[in-house]
């Protein structure tokens, strides 16, 4: 017997941490509905007072996406001597009272609808890929209703294909090498070139790669091998370059700690990384914590016995480009620092990207200003060894 504008709006949590079938969604949907219906009495103003959520003029307390299904049927007002139609609202009348609304009602045999979102939010642009990327839900949804809801496409065909291109970076590069031998095929095509420069000290690439080679025969016969790490504590100089260069000849994989570290977190990082070996200097082993078994090996130590070893590529037949190169930690800016392991193929992959973009050539020079802690360091050290 009443008069009214009777809508109330209902908040249903839908879950997919279960990763449910579309049959399954449905059942859900459906079942979380009926049981809102059981309680439509309650007005929705009344759950919003009860439960105080943190109110913000920014969205809704509750919800900020909202489906309208419209299934009330068209009645016909007839009065004597007028005729009423029902009169269009202007969409530029309508404000939207949530970040984004689907009004969905049957039409004939189609159902049909509208998007209103909130301008401030979206561009008209990205409503029309999303209302596409929804059909193509939908018709995913239809064709199979055992197919699990999270692997449903969301793309047209047409945004598929531009995705594809956008990834399409497939690029020839030196699949099947390690880090090392990009450079000891520079040393063998330019042996006299400049390799590395430090203060007054000037290597060539033919004496670079022998110096690495001695240390690296060393660091196996120590017991160095494909997975193993060595911790490297070494300031900025040609030994630092070496012992990196050595360590991946022995196939294991470097572990930068800089000396200028706290001795708090080098001793978390020898704990860590478990290394087989501890390279450093003397003026730097000082400085580090007691490393609980780790054999140390100080470089500028008096008539070092790696200086007697042979001075040709080692070779170790078990290391693939899908063993460890280095372990460098982060921050631990969020808790304790952790060691991030990348393997030899992913850092040829990139030295071959980036030399596609700056085309180094062997008379040009690169300047290293980073710490070998920072990744970024490993750039600037091996793509011009690697390129002559």
């Amino acid at each position: 017997p009443l008069i009214g504008f009777f809508v109330n709006t209902q908040a249903l949590r839908i879950d997919l941490s279960a990763r449910p079938s579309v049959a399954q969604l449905l059942a859900q949907v459906r079942a979380t509905a009926l049981a809102a219906q059981d309680h439509q009495d309650l007005p929705f103003e009344q759950i919003i007072e009860a439960l105080n959520p943190p109110r913000s003029l920014a969205h809704h307390p509750l919800l900020q996406v909202m489906l309208t299904w419209q299934n009330a049927p068209e009645g016909e007002l007839a009065l004597p001597g007028l005729q009423l139609l029902p009169a269009p609202i202007s969409s530029a009348a309508v404000s939207a009272k949530f970040d984004l609304d689907l009004s969905l009602h049957e039409q004939g045999e189609r159902i049909a609808g509208s998007f209103q979102y909130a301008c401030a939010l979206f561009e008209h642009a990205s409503i029309e890929r999303q209302a596409a990327q929804f059909v193509t839900l939908l018709q995913a949804m239809v064709e199979d209703d055992s197919a699990c809801v999270l692997r449903l496409p969301l793309l047209p065909e047409t945004e598929q294909a531009q995705l594809r291109a956008f990834n399409a970076t497939e690029a020839a590069f030196d699949a099947e090498l390690c880090i090392h031998q990009l450079f000891e095929q520079q040393a063998r095509l330019r042996p006299e070139a400049t390799a590395l420069v430090f203060e007054q000290e000037c290597l060539s690439y033919a004496e670079l790669n022998a110096r690495a080679n001695q240390l690296a025969h060393h660091l196996v016969a120590l017991g160095v091998g494909p997975d193993t790490r060595v911790a490297i504590c070494l300031p900025r100089s040609t030994e630092m370059v070496v012992a990196l260069l050595a360590t991946l000849k022995a196939g294991s994989a470097y572990v930068p700690l800089d000396p200028a570290y706290p001795a708090q977190r080098l001793a978390f990082m020898l704990e860590d990384c478990h290394p087989t070996v501890l390279l450093s200097r003397s003026d730097c082993a000082q400085a580090l914590p007691a490393s609980a078994g780790v054999p140390l090996l100080c470089l500028d130590a008096p008539h070092p016995a790696w200086l007697l070893a042979p001075q040709h590529d080692p070779l170790v037949p078990a290391l693939t480009p899908a063993h460890l190169a280095y372990v460098i930690y982060t921050s631990g800016s969020t808790g304790l620092p952790k060691g991030v392991a990348i393997v030899h193929a992913g850092v040829v992959n990139h030295l071959a990207a980036m030399q596609s973009h700056l085309e180094m050539k062997p008379q040009e020079r690169l300047l290293a200003v980073t710490t070998l802690s920072f990744d970024i360091a490993g750039l600037e050290l091996l793509l011009p060894l690697s390129v002559g």
